[in-house]
């Protein structure tokens, strides 16, 4: 007898083929047939008729692993699952909770505690191979892809040092790393705006990417500028593929165009018309960034190298409060930072780089910085998504010139003042809320063959998620395909799941297909929806079914079963 059999459905299998009417049967967590199944018998039947069945979704880019490690996981990926998640890559931007590097601990702490994790959190491992065991023996709500992260192997190699790497140093990051790959990560990931990864040199880079590509492993990186060297940032990691001739990720494929004062005023525009509920179709500007980064991309590719991208379907992305401040001001880390911030003088000095500090290549150079947010987008742009602390629980959610202005206070100090109280862990939006004028500013070229999809959540331990967290995949099916018609449904599908599990070499996921993993999801083409707003992420899709995980039942008309724990550590080899 089957486990499950969903009966009737239109299989939209993950491969861009055209979709087909057939039965899917599950046993054992695996796809058992494929067809027209009448005397098919099983323990559960889901009817499907007038449903799409498709693979689960692959969010490409997620930071899970931070997040898996709480003691409220199981409630976390409730909204993963309703929107179809099965499967995500982890520890992208060069950040991970494993490998533990022990001696430095502390700095790896204070550097984590940015992006949500407690400082009182003490790890049950040291090794990578370690923490995929303990996942494994907890229990995962989903499936996890291990890449092997830049951020703590130059810790352990270098602790705070904001330089570039000696032999010995690079040796021993190397050495870490070739452990990294042989515990099974699929893949070597960089944050080149993040400490410590903002100071290595592209010859670091290069020589660590060569070790992971000797096990097969993709380069995936948050490149060193999402603004107007956005298109030089793409070049190196172009250069850093073919040196070492990896194949390539660039991760959240996306460039905020140099707006100045302009931003204040299309901002204020924006939101008068979203107040008085009108929509008015502004002129577009011109995103030369994000076209110069495609043309470097096409360019590789017709060299015949492998290059992945993956963005995210919204007109936002959520990042650490210490991406605002200049490469210098991080050098020793986040406990550094919080140091200078304190020093009148120092502090001084950081906001006179933030308000005049223009986009500068390389990032290494004296007064140099790849990627000054605020002087492109200005302080409006800014909403708090979380802060560590209770006490401040009542900024989370409001943008930070309405809050600097109660305060008395100009936006850099409130800033300032809040990164010291908070000891750097502020999590905020930056962007705005979707709408016709936004998505032609900020969304361009979302028809580009290469891109998959990717949530990019940060998820700290209290204030409310980015909408990401919620509507992904279901904004992509009901955005992207019934209302822009960017996409053919087949199309959308197999960005979320074929393609992105051909960029690790996941050959029985991302498709539906005799012998596959059972992961499923089962939804209404017509009704599936993201019921997410900016003001107000915490609302599920609808239009979603069922979900299954390595053939365990994860969501059933409504319910989330989180102790169904149906997921997998996705290791090679």
């Amino acid at each position: 007898m089957l486990d499950v059999l969903i009966r009737g459905g239109r299989i939209v299998d993950g491969t861009g083929s055209a979709a087909r009417r057939a039965d899917v049967a599950v046993k054992g967590g695996r796809i058992d047939e494929v067809g027209d199944l009448p005397g098919a018998d099983a323990v559960k039947v889901i009817e499907a008729d007038g449903k799409v069945v498709s693979p689960g979704f692959i969010d490409i880019h997620s930071h899970n692993d931070l997040y898996v490690i709480r003691d409220d996981f199981k409630e976390l990926f409730e909204p993963y699952i309703r929107q179809g998640i099965t499967t995500s890559v982890v520890s992208n931007c060069g950040w991970s909770p494993a490998p533990w590097p022990r001696e430095n601990g502390t700095l790896f702490h204070s550097t984590l505690q940015t992006m949500g994790v407690s400082r009182s959190f003490q790890p049950e491992w040291e090794t990578c191979g370690e923490f995929f065991a303990w996942l494994e023996r907890r229990g995962l709500p989903i499936n996890f892809v291990p890449l092997s992260a830049h951020g703590p192997i130059r810790i352990a190699a270098m602790g705070e040092s904001a330089r570039f790497c000696t032999e010995d140093e690079l040796a021993q990051m190397k050495k870490l790393l070739c452990r990294d790959m042989e515990d099974g990560c699929r893949g070597f990931s960089t944050g080149l705006t993040y400490f410590p990864g903002m100071f290595a040199h592209t010859d670091e880079i290069v020589e660590l990417a060569k070790v992971a590509n000797e096990y097969g492993g993709r380069y995936v990186t948050h490149v060193r500028s999402l603004t107007s060297t956005f298109a030089r940032s793409v070049e190196e990691a172009v250069e850093i593929a073919q040196r070492s001739g990896s194949s390539l990720q660039v991760s959240h494929f996306m460039a905020v165009p140099d707006l100045g004062r302009l931003g204040d005023i299309l901002y204020e525009i924006v939101g008068i018309l979203e107040r008085i509920n009108r929509v008015v179709s502004l002129p577009g500007v011109p995103n030369a960034q994000l076209k110069q980064g495609y043309q470097v991309v096409n360019r590789a590719l017709e060299k015949g190298m492998d290059v992945g991208l993956d963005f995210i379907p919204y007109v936002m992305g959520n990042t650490t409060v210490t991406q605002l401040y200049p490469p210098w001001a991080l050098a020793g880390g986040t406990d550094a930072l919080l140091r200078r911030l304190a020093d009148p003088g120092e502090r001084a000095r950081i906001r006179k780089d933030v308000e005049t500090l223009k986009d500068r290549w390389p990032q290494w150079e004296p007064g140099s910085w790849a990627t000054n947010y605020l002087k492109c987008l200005s302080y409006k742009m800014l909403t708090i998504l979380s802060v560590g602390s209770a006490k401040n629980s009542d900024l989370e959610g409001k943008r930070v010139v309405d809050l600097a202005k109660e305060a008395g206070k100009h936006p850099f100090d409130f800033l300032a003042d809040l990164t010291i109280e908070e000891e750097g862990a502020v999590v905020f939006i930056m962007g705005i809320s979707p709408g016709p004028w936004s998505e032609k500013v900020f969304l361009q070229g979302q028809d580009h063959p290469q891109l998959s999809v990717g949530a990019d959540v940060l998820f700290p331990e209290k204030g409310a998620p980015p909408q990401t967290a919620y509507g992904t995949f279901p904004r992509i099916l009901q955005h992207y395909v019934r209302e822009l018609g960017l996409y053919s449904l087949e199309n959308a599908v197999h960005r979320c799941t074929g393609l992105a599990a051909s960029r690790f070499g996941l050959t029985d996921r991302g498709v539906i297909r005799r012998g596959a993993a059972a992961d499923l999801v089962v939804f209404d083409p017509e009704t599936v929806r993201d019921n997410s707003t900016f003001r107000d992420p915490r609302r599920y899709p609808s239009g979603i079914d069922y979900v299954l995980v390595n053939g365990a039942v994860a969501l059933e008309n409504n319910s989330y079963h989180a102790d169904a724990l149906g997921g997998k550590v996705l290791a090679a080899g």
